[in-house]
């Protein structure tokens, strides 16, 4: 838990709004989806929808994945995300093909895992990588571990922009884009 408040305030002094952020991509996604007000229907599919929780339902309504490849516990986007095809990493693992694995544009870590095991699923996932693909990682300041994986992640030589909105890092991999890392208050 103290390492977690530590974080917490490591991620606060850092951490900027939409007025540090220079590239447009990120700019555009700040204020366009994260500092998007409205109050979506999904917002009202759960009782005690978390913050974490409506920001998922922006981010996911501001790219528009057309299949999204979840992680872990599939009942928190399945709960509020209808417009896209989810899929399990299990049926990811069984069924998939080449020709599917092309259309996987939004991959959600929802599980927390062991450095090493989601280093080995972020390695596996790689050749699905499409220009546009959005990546996220939960829980990216839970443990030392995950802030470990998270550098790691962040360091890859394909991954372009990174995001720590601190319950969770978001990967791009835009061709057209500097290497450049975000710390963003939501």
């Amino acid at each position: 838990m103290l390492q977690k408040i530590i974080s917490y305030i490591k991620f606060l002094w850092n951490s900027k709004n939409e007025h540090g952020v220079h590239s447009p991509f990120v700019f555009d996604l700040v204020t366009k989806c994260f500092y998007d007000k409205t109050k979506y229907p999904a917002y009202t599919t759960q009782k005690n929808t978390s913050k974490r929780s409506r920001l998922l339902v922006r981010i996911v309504r501001y790219f528009e994945p057309k299949t999204i490849l979840e992680i872990g516990n599939e009942i928190e986007l399945n709960t509020f995300i209808c417009s896209s095809k989810i899929i399990s990493f299990q049926a990811f693992q069984t069924n998939i093909n080449a020709s599917h694995a092309s259309t996987i544009d939004f991959i959600y870590f929802n599980k927390n895992e062991s450095q090493k095991t989601t280093l080995d699923y972020f390695e596996r996932l790689l050749p699905t990588v499409m220009n546009d693909s959005v990546w996220i990682i939960n829980d990216i300041h839970k443990s030392k571990e995950n802030e470990n994986t998270w550098d790691f992640i962040k360091k890859h030589p394909k991954v372009k922009v990174t995001i720590d909105a601190f319950h969770f890092g978001m990967v791009f991999f835009r061709a057209e884009q500097e290497k450049e890392h975000f710390v963003i208050r939501v």
